[in-house]
């Protein structure tokens, strides 16, 4: 028999035997989980860099070049980056090769947007060749490096655009500004504000302007020459509401890169494409009798918003003069540039004339006037 606290025969304590083999196997379990949940070496911790500034582009407008850019929402580790962020914006001017900061702000990930004002050095003499970059930091100020560069235009920037106004023409809308002897393009933007405008708004009625899709056209006159001081846009459609805003563009080649210069924008005009325009006046009227009336044809009109003929009919006196007021035969407007007049009088002779209308409601000066008599049956 074995008493407690006795040495057992391998003279080892029983109870002090148990925790060591409790202990080793505690060991091996930790060591097994351990193992599994690392792989690999252990990571430095990350420094929250965050990825460098994408896509910069930079626009001379006036005195200011505007620039965008992406601000990453990746570090350089491939975490999400930590907000307030800052950005730094620098500008290289040749012959230094050291990107100068000229504007610090704070940003966030995501489409960015920055302006810098030039100085008076800067928007006149020469055009001299700019390259702007982007450095964003962290909060502990520290940084992955510069984007990649932007480059813009120094020099003077060409004269805005005065004047600008918009006229409905029968050919689209009429754009017209002030002249200037400089050559350099003028380049249009318009925007439909409402489609299909009312005819003529009255006092009781106003001018409602109904939001719409923006449809933005892109136009540009002269560039090559002297200021045309106006163009026409043909893709202006009758009924519709557009707004337009202008400037103007010199073109420069320094180092290789083709720049733009622009004008700050002209103040923004709208203008409602009134229908106003009649049709043109139809030719070619012919009259030929026959036993049951006069047969009336012509050359047809090709506007795309025609919507037919009118017919005029008046008597012609014994001496061979048309007399009265001319008289309306069609109630409707007739689609076909054709007509058969059915109530004129056997032996009676008749002068005609035809106009044209729009769906707009616009009449044509009428035709020139054809004379015939319809046969005694």
């Amino acid at each position: 028999m074995e008493f407690p606290g006795k040495p057992s025969h391998s003279g080892v304590d029983r109870p002090f035997a148990a925790q060591a083999a409790i202990f080793l196997a505690a060991a091996l379990l930790t060591a097994g989980i351990s193992g599994c949940a690392s792989p690999g070496p252990a990571r430095p911790p990350s420094l929250h860099l965050p990825r460098p500034a994408t896509g910069l582009t930079a626009t001379r407008t006036g005195d200011d070049v505007v620039l965008h850019w992406t601000t990453p929402d990746k570090t350089t580790d491939n975490l999400n980056v930590q907000p307030a962020l800052t950005a730094e914006v620098c500008r290289e001017l040749p012959p230094a090769t050291v990107c100068a900061p000229v504007k610090r702000l704070a940003v966030h990930p995501g489409p960015t947007e920055a302006a810098e004002s030039l100085p008076s050095q800067l928007t006149a003499g020469p055009a001299i060749l700019l390259a702007y970059r982007v450095r964003l930091f962290n909060t502990k100020g520290r940084s992955a490096g510069l984007s990649s560069p932007a480059f813009a235009a120094s020099g003077a920037a060409p004269p805005p655009v005065v004047g600008l106004k918009a006229t409905p023409v029968r050919e689209g809308a009429m754009l017209e500004w002030q002249p200037q002897p400089a050559a350099a393009a003028v380049e249009l933007d318009r925007i439909l504000v409402q489609t299909k405008a009312p005819q003529m708004p009255s006092a009781k009625q106003p001018l409602q302007l109904t939001p719409s899709p923006p449809t933005e056209v892109h136009l540009r006159a002269g560039g090559q020459s002297a200021d045309p001081g106006g163009t026409i846009d043909p893709t202006a459609e009758r009924g519709e509401i557009y707004r337009y805003t202008a400037q103007r563009v010199r073109s420069v080649t320094l180092d290789g890169h083709a720049l733009e210069i622009r004008s700050t924008l002209s103040p923004t005009i709208t203008v409602v494409m009134h229908d106003t325009f009649p049709p043109r006046t139809p030719t070619g009227l012919a009259a030929v009798p026959s036993t049951d009336g006069i047969d009336l044809s012509w050359e047809p009109n090709t506007e795309p918003d025609l919507a037919g003929y009118i017919v005029y009919r008046r008597q012609v006196s014994v001496t061979g003069e048309a007399i009265g007021t001319p008289t309306r035969l069609t109630s409707t407007p007739t689609p076909a540039p054709a007509f058969s007049d059915r109530t004129a009088q056997p032996g009676q002779s008749y002068s005609y004339r035809v106009t044209a209308i729009d769906t707009a409601g616009n009449e044509s000066p009428a035709s020139t006037e054809v004379q015939e008599s319809r046969r005694v049956q």
